[in-house]
């Protein structure tokens, strides 16, 4: 029938967006970066002055918490 110039109905019906493999990609790097980001939070509050994390050690004086001991 294509030599016609007629189409089939339906022949060209247009499928719904989907997640392509970069899509899925990007939002897994985004997931590891967020876990990342919360592991070296965790890390920084145990070495951090005061237990926070954004507060840096003075030179020469660096003090550590004890590990509680079992």
């Amino acid at each position: 029938m294509s030599q016609f110039g007629m189409q089939m109905p339906g022949g060209r019906a247009k499928r719904g967006a989907s997640l392509d493999v970069f899509t899925v990609l990007a939002f897994l790097s985004v997931v590891a970066l967020a876990v990342a980001c919360g592991v070296m939070w965790v890390a920084a509050s145990k070495v951090g002055k005061g237990g926070n994390a954004f507060e840096m050690q003075e030179k020469g004086r660096i003090e550590l918490p004890q590990r509680a001991r079992s």
